[in-house]
């Protein structure tokens, strides 16, 4: 990786992320980075005026329960825990379809189980060391077969798509007057706040069970992780 990507450097965002949006407005305009792997980790807004912006690039976290690389094509900056890794090589730069592919051969090797908040896998001082594979052609990385082979499958799922919609008389965009009065209705829904304890009760909480303790079994086990719904084992 050390080989093939360098880390950019970046200013320090002035925010804290409680002081951001969380949707863009007029003056909140830049996608803030973080360890999070919702919306490719793009949580927060924060105005441009002074900060580093960058683009077309791969972002990484460096303290999360989750190492996802994502393909970051559009303007963003990094809030925190996370950084950006860009093509070491001016003479070839990478075209979206290519970091798209890299991309997902970096997550073999980075977004792993064994990897979490817990046991993190570590910023670009580890991920630096580690080998990802590629495909070659005489001797040297084929990226023309990398730019073949997303083109194809962004046309195979859009073909797919496109079936789907048919099938199921979705391919037409308009609303019927059903969807519109259903909207309608939505729109005139009263609204009234109401406390949580007092419709739910007390919350459950159980005991601590560490990693050695735990048997493998059928019952899913949650814990404080964002993928599959919060369940990290069977036990």
């Amino acid at each position: 990786m050390g080989d093939l990507f360098e880390k950019l450097k970046t200013k320090k965002v002035p925010y804290k992320a409680s002081e951001l949006k969380t949707n863009p407005t007029d003056e909140y305009t830049l996608p803030c980075l973080t360890c999070s792997f919702k919306n490719q980790g793009l949580n927060y807004y924060a105005p441009k005026d002074g900060l580093t912006i960058l683009k077309n690039v791969i972002s990484l976290p460096s303290d999360s329960d989750v190492y996802r690389a994502y393909y970051q094509p559009n303007d963003f900056t990094i809030l925190n825990s996370s950084y950006a890794l860009t093509w070491k090589y001016s003479e070839k730069n990478l075209t979206p379809n290519q970091y798209l592919f890299t991309v997902q051969c970096i997550n073999k090797v980075t977004d792993l189980p064994i990897y979490s908040y817990k046991n993190k896998l570590g910023g670009w001082n580890v991920v630096k060391t580690k080998y990802i594979k590629l495909p070659t052609k005489n001797g040297k990385i084929d990226f023309d077969f990398m730019d073949r082979f997303v083109s194809e499958i962004k046309k195979e799922q859009i073909l797919k798509l496109e079936k789907h919609l048919d099938e199921n008389g979705l391919s037409d965009y308009q609303l019927t007057e059903q969807d519109k009065q259903t909207l309608e209705n939505y729109t005139n829904l009263n609204w009234s706040t109401f406390n949580l304890e007092n419709l739910f009760g007390k919350s459950t909480r159980g005991s601590r069970l560490k990693s050695a303790d735990r048997i493998p079994g059928t019952l899913p086990f949650v814990t404080a992780g964002e993928t599959n719904e919060g369940v990290s084992a069977f036990i």
